[in-house]
């Protein structure tokens, strides 16, 4: 077995392919894979969250994937608590992991330690999320505009989260308590960012955004429906369900909804490769100059292997 240098983090915009390079990757190294996927946690999300296949899951063990209820919590400092916590664990055992996923916050929680600064009060974020529902979506936003114009200009009126995230930090806000972890330090890891072209990173999104919709998204947006979810829950925040639920309440025609779903993907992508260009020391890997998954795999073990 091939010893690790540092502790790999696979990073990326969303539908390059980081899933598909981790299990590889994972195989050959005869590691575990450890997800930093903001939404992937929730159990019964399968489609609309891209979890890996559950024959791949079978192949090589998949940690914080389909583990959580979608009524349970899930943010950055429980993501680094936990996943320090696997990280530990599996060092003790001599078992190497590979880390995956497309939020920078969530990493940056688990290698850096969370943000400093204030966070929203508990009794304003309950109010603020009381009168949201109250409104519904229009008002809502157009509370928003009264309050901060400029969130409002960036925000769809359908994005309830985070609506319901800037309001809350219109109103007066607390100093975060101690979040309990030790992150892990920069030495200790090496992110390697995994990138292609942007027209070929259109096409597997389309293709994505496509196949999500045939596949059973409309049935996870109506689990999530039925389930009466607050609108500030992240879970909405994963692109895909809001639209999914606008069509089948006849809001939104398909050809609509799928449009908005692939436009939101490509504009939360483009986020991503600005994060990870800015936020992290990330070594980047053009998968286009590659015949294939092995070949990345190969390129890849050289970097992180001792």
């Amino acid at each position: 077995m091939e010893k690790l240098s540092k502790l790999p983090i696979l990073v990326g915009p969303t539908g390059v392919g980081k899933s598909e390079i981790a299990f590889h990757l994972a195989q050959r190294l005869k590691a575990e894979i450890l997800s930093a996927d903001a939404f992937q946690v929730f159990k019964g999300l399968e489609v609309g969250t891209a979890q890996p296949s559950p024959e791949w899951q079978k192949e090589v063990r998949h940690h914080l994937v389909g583990t959580r209820e979608p009524s349970q919590s899930w943010n950055a400092v429980e993501f680094a608590k936990e996943a320090g916590k696997i990280i530990r664990s599996k060092n003790k055992e001599g078992k190497s992991l590979v880390l995956v996923g497309g939020s920078g916050f969530y990493l940056r929680a688990l290698v850096e330690g969370p943000p400093h600064g204030t966070a929203p009060k508990p009794e304003i974020r309950t109010w603020v999320l009381e009168k949201v529902r109250e409104l519904g979506n229009d008002k809502a936003h157009a509370w928003l505009a009264e309050r901060d114009p400029e969130a409002a200009l960036r925000l769809h009126p359908n994005d309830l989260q985070r609506i319901c995230r800037a309001l809350e930090k219109t109103f007066p806000q607390e100093e975060p308590a101690e979040t309990g972890y030790e992150p892990l330090g920069t030495p200790s890891v090496l992110f390697l960012g995994l990138e292609r072209s942007r027209d070929k990173l259109d096409e597997v999104l389309k293709k994505r955004t496509l196949a999500m919709w045939k596949n059973g998204l409309l049935g996870e947006a109506n689990h999530l429906e039925q389930l009466g979810l607050p609108g500030n829950h992240p879970i909405w925040g994963a692109i895909g369900y809001l639209e999914a639920t606008a069509f089948q309440k006849g809001q939104l025609r398909e050809e609509e909804a799928l449009e908005r779903i692939f436009r939101r993907t490509r504009q939360y992508a483009k986020r991503q490769w600005t994060w990870f260009k800015h936020q992290h020391d990330v070594q980047w890997v053009d998968l286009d100059s590659f015949s294939g998954p092995k070949a990345v795999v190969d390129f890849l073990v050289e970097k992180i292997t001792v």
